[in-house]
């Protein structure tokens, strides 16, 4: 929560929240390089609104686009770095070698 009681919210694309829910997506990779507050609980949405989940933020990384490994994209809930570089494409359109990436690792602790 922040210090006027807000708590901070993270959205995700609906065809994400299963994997989430199921644990088999314990990160999510934001393009830019993002502060998110470790140790803090955080809300999960779709669509802007609806809570899903609500999670601890474990650890936050900052990696360029040519860093990230098949490990980041399994963890992520993808089968290899390319199919990571798809996903982050559809959503940020071209994105470059040299671009900063923020990966979020979370522990879900509601559903």
């Amino acid at each position: 929560m922040y210090g006027d009681g807000s708590v901070e919210k993270v959205n995700f694309d609906p065809e994400y929240v299963p994997l989430i829910v199921e644990g088999k997506k314990k990160t999510t990779i934001r393009k830019g390089i993002k502060s998110y507050p470790v140790g803090r609980l955080v809300e999960f949405t779709v669509e802007n609104s609806k809570v899903f989940a609500i999670a601890r933020i474990k650890k936050v990384v900052v990696k360029r686009i040519s860093e990230l490994t098949d490990s980041d994209a399994e963890i992520d809930g993808f089968k290899n770095k390319n199919e990571l570089l798809r996903a982050l494409r559809k959503i940020y359109g071209d994105v470059k070698d040299s671009e900063f990436v923020t990966i979020i690792h979370f522990e879900v602790v509601k559903v």
